[in-house]
């Protein structure tokens, strides 16, 4: 493959889809988190708890026992976020998972069942059928070179759909896409809708396009983003999805990660591709994920990862580009049971990845 060109500061290559660079050569990233430093947290606290008392008014004044709803895959950002809601705002949450649907290691799946119950939150987990997410996986491959397309449009559009059917319009996610540049989106008070669910979930990639043989558009339905129906307008229903690093920040996954394991005995766990014992816990098949990123763009999860830190100062530029030679590009061993689990061949794997190249 062709040397990447880097950010000058970080080590995020010009193949990550939305990328900028200025005239120095810095990506939007890292200057998105020069701002962070001006940011008057205390201020985004009260701004926050201010939404966050209107929408428990909101509850009790409805009758209703949900004040927020939260999507919830028992990473380290949900689990965070769940336990800051809970035990440091007073919410009460409706937890949501939609699940990939892959076999969870013990220790994931503790923490996708058990941290909930320990918050003493209601929790509904949502898993397709085997035949339609294996189908979805092989099809998004073609379609994008990214098989996790049912995943990304399921955790984005259930939740909306929850919301509306339950009546609960406040939801609060994680860290904030917008600090990355995720496809472009570089929005300092980044909120989701249904433009930001095509943008940074659905990739530009609609249900209908990624429709497997043999199944219809209604067989997508979880994975889209809901629509108003006749006893609905957008005036009697306004969602309200806040990302929580925008307000409860500077966000520190580190620190978060510190406490989710002291109060709530959160689990790491060794995942392939990367450094930290942290990251992507979650999801038994994110190094086959990388793999094919790595194909197809030319880095993983490691420069990713790297450039958090290398902006946290926690290393050097030099320490992380030894980071990405020493992690990035390994062909993992999850591989083979993914393509044992989804049906696939290793050659249309790899077929996939390779159709449309950015290195």
């Amino acid at each position: 493959m062709n040397e990447l060109r880097r950010c000058t500061r970080c080590v995020m290559p010009a193949t990550w889809p939305g990328i900028t660079f200025d005239l120095e050569g810095v990506c939007g990233a890292c200057r998105q988190a020069e701002k962070k430093v001006d940011i008057d947290w205390g201020k985004r606290q009260r701004e926050l708890e201010s939404i966050l008392t209107k929408y428990s008014l909101r509850a009790i004044d409805r009758g209703t026992k949900y004040s927020c709803l939260l999507g919830y895959s028992g990473g380290k950002d949900s689990v965070y976020s769940l336990w800051a809601m809970v035990k440091k705002y007073n919410m009460v949450p409706l937890v949501v998972t939609f699940d990939h649907g892959f076999r969870l290691s013990e220790d994931a799946e503790y923490n996708l069942m058990e941290i909930p119950k320990k918050l003493d939150c209601d929790h509904i987990r949502f898993t397709l059928g085997n035949g339609l997410r294996n189908a979805l996986c092989k099809k998004a491959s073609e379609v994008m070179q990214d098989w996790c397309w049912h995943c990304h449009n399921g955790v984005g559009a259930l939740p909306a759909r929850i919301s509306m059917q339950w009546d609960v319009p406040l939801q609060v996610w994680g860290e904030s896409p917008s600090d990355y540049e995720t496809h472009g989106i570089n929005q300092e008070m980044e909120e989701q809708n249904e433009e930001h669910f095509k943008k940074v979930f659905q990739a530009g990639v609609t249900a209908e396009q990624v429709v497997p043989e043999g199944y219809i558009i209604d067989d997508l339905l979880p994975m889209t983003w809901p629509t108003y129906g006749d006893d609905w307008t957008p005036e009697q229903f306004l969602l309200k999805a806040i990302y929580l690093g925008n307000y409860d920040g500077p966000w520190d996954q580190r620190e978060h990660v510190r406490i989710i394991t002291e109060e709530l005995g959160w689990r790491q766990a060794d995942v392939e591709g990367t450094y930290v014992r942290f990251d992507k816990v979650d999801c038994p098949y994110e190094p086959v994920r990388d793999w094919m990123k790595f194909l197809k763009l030319g880095f993983g999860r490691t420069t990713f990862q790297a450039s958090k830190d290398v902006r946290a100062g926690l290393i050097t530029r030099r320490q992380a580009l030894k980071l990405v030679e020493r992690y990035d590009g390994r062909k993992p061993k999850a591989l083979k049971d993914f393509l044992e689990e989804t049906g696939m061949t290793e050659d249309e794997f790899e077929k996939a990845a390779r159709q449309h190249r950015a290195v």
